[in-house]
């Protein structure tokens, strides 16, 4: 009798322990469909803010990052001019420059056409991409109607009367935003697209090692890689190193201005062109031809001080060689930066780092306002 009690009651446990987990998991299916349906609807909803472009009807979006175009600027405007595509907007990618060595490698491998080079943006719909500048944009960007900005350096001189859509955040690439805003959206990238957006993010963070760089930079490269079918990122990164770093059939005034960007702080107008060398030995070299280059160049420019940073990145380490166009130009950078390391004659080494996105302009433009132009 006891024998039978005690089979029914383990009957009993094993039917409401049944009954449990098909409960549980029933439960669970029905969060799980309701945090994707939330989820589907925040998409949808992002879409839709997106669908509301301030466009000229029958125009053409042209999709434009700054002048000397890095990879980050040119594969951001080809990959957002498809993600416009996407939401059903006539959109095109231009450029406003040849494109440097690296940047034609990733377009290249991945069987992507360079863009269109746009001479003039007067009167133009036009979606600025990683810059917000007038003084980096390309001629007649002032008298363009500008629909959006997407950027991730600070605000710059564009202002426009009419609404657009603005996405900036603190991150290491534009292109890792531009990935991020498809990961919002729910829009599928494609094996091209994604490889685009992996050389961009890994170009422009340097493989990550930037201070820049955030979780999210992180996060995209894992899962572009994926969908590009890359195995190895650090292969494909050391490859772009050595195109970046390759300056074959370019004069001194073409690698001065290959990645040239000018601000305006205080009344003082000033540009800076990083050039990048593999060691201490070429980057002296490199100096040194810079030197000789910068007089010129800074007589076709409307600037008033003028930097070459000849720029070594290697394990995680940074070291600028700051070559100053004049006089002018070498006090104030003095002046603004006083904790150099070494000036060798030529340069002004910062073995600590002087980034342009993340030290240099920041501090240029903390010390022009205080210290305006008369």
């Amino acid at each position: 009798m006891e024998n039978k009690f005690n089979m029914k009651n383990l009957i009993l446990v094993a039917v409401a322990a049944l009954i449990g987990f098909v409960c549980f998991n029933a439960g669970r299916s029905m969060a799980g469909d309701e945090a994707l349906k939330q989820q589907e609807k925040l998409q949808a909803l992002n879409r839709e803010s997106l669908e509301l472009l301030n466009v000229t009807e029958g125009k053409t979006i042209y999709v434009i990052g700054h002048r000397s175009p890095d990879s980050d600027t040119v594969c951001s405007a080809i990959v957002f001019a498809r993600f416009l595509n996407q939401l059903g907007y006539p959109a095109e990618p231009r450029i406003t420059m040849p494109v440097n060595n690296e940047t034609a490698y990733i377009l290249e491998q991945a069987g992507a056409e360079t863009p269109e080079i746009l001479l003039d943006a007067s009167g133009e719909d036009i979606f600025l991409v990683d810059h917000s500048e007038y003084a980096q944009a390309a001629e007649g960007m002032i008298d363009a109607h500008i629909v959006g900005v997407i950027d991730h350096h600070g605000i710059g001189s564009v202002n426009v009367g009419n609404q657009v859509a603005y996405e900036a955040r603190p991150i290491g690439s534009t292109a890792t935003l531009i990935w991020l805003m498809y990961q919002n959206c729910g829009l599928p990238i494609d094996q091209q697209t994604a490889y685009i957006l992996l050389g961009a993010v890994l170009s422009d963070t340097y493989n990550l090692t930037i201070t820049s760089t955030t979780e999210v930079d992180r996060q995209a490269i894992p899962a572009l890689a994926e969908l590009a079918g890359v195995s190895d990122t650090e292969a494909l990164y050391k490859t772009l190193h050595e195109k970046s770093i390759s300056y074959d059939g370019m004069t001194p005034q073409e690698i001065l201005f290959s990645d040239y960007k000018e601000y305006e702080s205080g009344g003082t107008k000033y540009a800076i062109g990083i050039v990048n060398a593999l060691d201490d030995e070429n980057a002296k070299k490199m100096a040194e031809i810079m030197k000789e280059a910068l007089p010129a160049g800074f007589e076709t420019k409307d600037a008033d001080l003028m930097y070459a940073d000849i720029m070594i990145r290697e394990n995680g380490q940074k070291i600028d060689y700051i070559v100053p166009a004049n006089q002018i130009s070498a006090d104030t950078l003095i002046a603004a930066f006083p904790d150099y390391d070494e000036f060798d004659g030529t340069s002004y080494i910062y073995r600590k780092g002087l980034g342009r996105k993340s030290v240099f302009v920041p501090g240029m433009t903390e010390y022009l306002n205080t210290h305006p132009h008369e």
